[in-house]
């Protein structure tokens, strides 16, 4: 018998291995697959960032060089000698022509429009409240300042952003701004030449998450400003990364690959849907799932078949040992169990020094509700009682169980009298929020007494003195008047 007991087990072990060894395979398989097809995403995402950062990065470049160049001729000795067009030359004529690039202009330090490279004789227009003027007026180190977008007064409410530099006299102290227009149209120009997933988005936007543009194209996007999760305010620190999330209103959630654009204070973000860069990866499984699945299956049920009549042993055993332990009506653990709960918990108390208390409950004039409603319902009701006891027992030590007939306790370790007290009341207030009828009860409703006994158990005291006290208890709860709690 012993020898064929090893059999068994050896073969059991060997199936077993078999059966691991094969899911461990696909599982490794698809692991690998896709490990390799998140990262050729990610590489795809950083290339495409990384491609226009640089090309945007350029183009902000020339912006500001032209602006950094009407600055210097500015500067330049002699100028206010110089009127009308020649002045308007000297000022803009290598910057005026810049594609995309709308008017440029010199704002003195009260924001009037000084000079403009579309009208040598500009309008009287005062800038000051816009946000770029405040930036330089407020602050000498800002540098190069892109603006919220805003829709042109002067192109018909052409989308765009204003890049700004401060003006600064040789005293260090605020001379006003030169500003020039970039239109949004580039990047939506730049953004359609490239081929993207229907689901896929590329966002432009500032260091402190005001939107600029976004692809696809949206009116409400411009201008919002994103709600970085914390996660991703930790990425930005860095000059770029990736980071999977949601940052958009549609709540797809994505790979961001974002990097800096060099010398400016923007951001761009390239994000790619995670469902549809996982949903080659996923056609792949859904094949080899389904294999791997019947060659494992395959393996088991021999397994199952060999075992089948042990199991079948074991659960009738098991069975006849919780049959033996739990309640047959109620389905909650009975008297032999509690008692030996009790020995149980008596000792570790005794031990550690820790109180012990015990609920002792019965339901108030039960056998009129018997006489009157019948047993069947005697039995439904005992059952809602114990489903009751069961969902206010939450600990892993406490226990609910039935004493016998319509009495039940609650074990309650390491609870103090007052605990003890306060989970009674809510016991009974739910048996009683139950509004069970009952006639014959004084209330007209089903309602419970319950007594609560708490020790710290002495060397020479016996567990059955907590019983003792919490079943005077409850006597005296239904002398007082029933459903009450009385502890002693």
């Amino acid at each position: 018998m012993k020898s064929r007991g090893f059999l068994h087990r050896t073969l059991y072990a060997l199936a077993g291995l078999v059966a691991i060894g094969i899911c461990a395979a696909a599982v490794a398989l698809l692991w690998i697959d896709r490990r390799l097809t998140w990262e050729s995403a990610y590489t795809a995402g950083h290339n495409l960032t990384g491609m226009l950062a640089a090309d945007i990065g350029r183009t902000l470049l020339l912006y500001d060089l032209s602006l950094q160049g009407v600055v210097e001729r500015l500067r330049e000795p002699g100028i206010e000698r110089i009127q009308g067009e020649a002045l308007h030359r000297f000022l803009f004529d290598r910057s005026s022509s810049a594609e995309y690039l709308g008017a440029i202009a010199v704002l003195d330090e009260n924001g009037n429009v000084r000079y403009a490279s579309m009208d040598i004789s500009p309008s009287e227009r005062n800038f000051s409240d816009w946000d770029y003027f405040q930036v330089h007026r407020d602050a000498d180190d800002v540098g190069m300042y892109v603006s919220r977008p805003y829709r042109s007064p002067l192109r018909g409410g052409d989308e765009s952003i204003a890049i700004s530099r401060r003006i600064s006299r040789p005293d260090g102290s605020f001379a006003g701004v030169v500003v020039g227009s970039l239109r949004l149209a580039y990047f939506r120009d730049r953004f359609g030449t490239l081929s993207i997933g229907e689901r896929d988005a590329i966002t432009v936007f500032r260091n402190d998450g005001v939107v600029l543009v976004r692809n696809p194209y949206s009116l409400s996007d411009m201008g919002r400003e994103l709600e970085f999760p914390q996660d991703f305010q930790q990425f930005l620190v860095r000059r770029e990364g990736a980071f999977v999330g949601t940052l958009s209103r549609d709540s797809i959630n994505r790979l961001h690959t974002f990097q800096r654009i060099e010398n400016t204070p923007l951001v761009i973000n390239v994000a790619l849907a995670v469902d549809d860069i996982l949903e080659p990866w996923v056609r792949r499984a859904v094949l080899v799932i389904p294999v791997t699945l019947a060659l494992f299956l395959s393996v088991i049920a021999q397994i199952v078949l060999f075992r089948r009549e042990m199991r079948l042993r074991r659960a009738f055993e098991a069975q006849l040992e919780k049959q033996a332990r739990t309640d047959g009506l109620t389905g909650i653990p009975n008297r032999r169990t509690f008692d030996e709960a009790l020995t149980r918990e008596w000792q570790a108390a005794r031990r550690d020094g820790h109180p012990l208390s015990l609920l002792f409950l019965d339901a108030d004039r039960f056998k009129l509700y018997n006489d009157r409603y019948g047993h069947q319902e005697g039995d439904e009701l005992l059952k809602a009682m114990a489903s009751t006891l069961k969902k206010k027992a939450r600990r892993p030590r406490d226990l609910a169980a039935r004493y016998g007939g319509e009495e039940f306790v609650v074990l309650l370790p390491n609870t103090s009298r007052q605990r003890a007290i306060g989970i009674a009341e809510t016991i009974r207030r739910a048996i009683a929020d139950r509004q069970v009828p009952h006639q014959d009860n004084d209330s007209g409703i089903v309602t419970v007494s319950i007594g609560v006994a708490t020790v710290v158990p002495k060397a020479d005291q016996e567990s059955s003195t907590l019983v003792e006290a919490a079943d005077a208890a409850v006597y005296q709860a239904k002398k007082s008047g029933r459903n009450r709690v009385v502890a002693l």
